[in-house]
């Protein structure tokens, strides 16, 4: 006798459902390690992005030479990951840039560069060995490393006033030297072309400051720029990031204009009182900055005066030839005056007022006259004091230049044989 067995449809479906239900599961569970393993490595890639641009910054610290264009370093050894810095001047500083690349994701990090600073290591103030004493007047002050000529610092009379300090120098005093260290060759060459021959190219770098009460440009982008053989007026406006902007007459800058990390390039550069802001503004006739202004680290003022093939002029214009910084006034960063061939003088190259600050670096290959105060580090070739209509020179007459209230590390312009730092990341 035949036994007929017969499986119910149900039954049958049932165990499809399961199959397929077991199927399923298991295509989830080789689908999510499959993702996580995925992530997981996304996320590596990622991490060490970040650390590879850190590498790639680290890098241009080191580098000497500036880039043309973008360039691969050839020290990772890994797969599907690339690494490519740039490096640029960037008015006195320079400014860096590190692309890392894992697969499609991209890591940029951009930075301006500068010469670092060691507040208790560098020289607080280094003046040039011209055979002649430094001449302390007044509430003068010098505290820190003074590098000073071998006949050294002594105590003089203005005005009926004498020195007043219980000691002449609050610090160590080592010898200086005949020359001032030397900014870098790049920096003098970049600035002569900024002052001489910067002009827009392509209509893409063009800017129009007429469009809108807000600018930005990304230091990720290319450079854009404006350009007027006419005098400007920044002002009502913001302004900010990779962005040139060159008069050939005059840029005056009012206190309503909000300027970030942008360069300014003229003969003249007249800042107005009250003006806030982080910049850069080389000039090649002066620079005058007004009663209390607040400039950001890491700002600069430079002035450049490119006279080694013109004949020696003295002007009785005021404040031409020199950066004029008004009582009241701070300027974070670095102030400079450069000229190419040096000429004894009487003429002051940069005069700080009485209560204006320089919180950072000077800079000066001629003659400075402190009336304020300057935290940081200062080098310059001589000291003048114009007071009750005489001219003394090597004199400081209630000055103060000191390293107590600076960070530990800062930078200032590029000079020749000094390590680098990074001064400011960008955006």
């Amino acid at each position: 006798m035949k036994l007929k067995l017969k499986i119910k449809s149900g039954a049958l479906q049932f165990t499809v459902f399961i199959a397929v239900l077991i199927a399923l599961l298991l295509s989830g569970l080789i689908l999510c390690a499959y993702t996580f393993m995925y992530m997981k490595e996304q996320s590596k890639g990622a991490i060490e992005n970040i650390q590879f641009a850190d590498i790639g910054m680290q890098s241009l610290l080191e580098q000497k030479e500036l880039n043309v264009d973008t360039v691969k370093i050839d020290f990772i050894k890994k797969e599907n990951q690339i690494v490519r810095v740039h490096l640029s001047q960037w008015g006195v500083f320079q400014k860096g840039i590190t692309i890392s690349q894992f697969r499609k994701k991209k890591f940029v990090k951009a930075a301006i560069i500068g010469s670092i600073i060691r507040a208790n290591e560098s020289p607080t103030l280094f003046l040039q060995d011209t055979h002649n004493a430094l001449t302390l007047v007044g509430s003068t002050s010098i505290r820190g490393i003074a590098y000073l000529p071998p006949e050294g610092a002594n105590s003089g009379y203005i005005a009926g006033n004498s020195y007043y300090g219980s000691q002449l120098i609050y610090g160590s005093i080592k010898k200086s030297t005949t020359d001032l260290p030397k900014p870098e060759k790049t920096v003098l060459d970049v600035i002569s072309f900024y002052l001489k021959e910067y002009r827009i190219e392509h209509q893409d770098e063009y800017i129009n400051l007429d469009t809108g009460s807000k600018i930005v440009n990304s230091f990720k982008s290319k450079t854009k720029g404006f350009y007027s053989s006419g005098p400007i007026t920044l002002e009502n406006k913001t302004i900010s990031g990779n962005i040139i902007i060159k008069s050939e007459i005059a840029i005056k800058i009012k206190k309503t204009a909000l300027l970030k990390d942008i360069i300014l390039i003229a003969p003249i550069i007249e800042i107005e009182d009250e003006t806030v802001g982080t910049f850069q503004a080389i000039a090649s006739k002066k620079i005058t900055l007004g009663k209390k202004c607040n400039l950001s680290y890491p700002s600069a003022l430079l002035l450049f005066q490119d006279n080694k093939n013109s004949s020696h002029e003295v002007s009785n214009i005021p404040f031409d030839n020199q950066i004029f910084i008004d009582t009241g006034s701070v300027v974070k960063g670095s102030v400079c005056y450069i000229q190419t061939k040096e000429i004894a003088d009487f003429q002051t190259q940069i005069i700080l007022e009485k209560e204006a600050k320089i919180k950072g670096q000077v800079y000066c290959n001629d003659n400075f006259e402190l009336r304020g105060t300057v935290s940081g580090s200062v080098y310059t070739k001589q000291f003048v004091a114009n007071q009750s209509g005489s001219i003394f020179m090597n004199h400081i007459y209630n000055g103060t230049i000191e390293n107590e209230n600076v960070p530990l590390i800062y930078g200032g312009i590029l000079l020749e044989q000094e390590p680098k730092t990074v001064l400011k990341w960008l955006y």
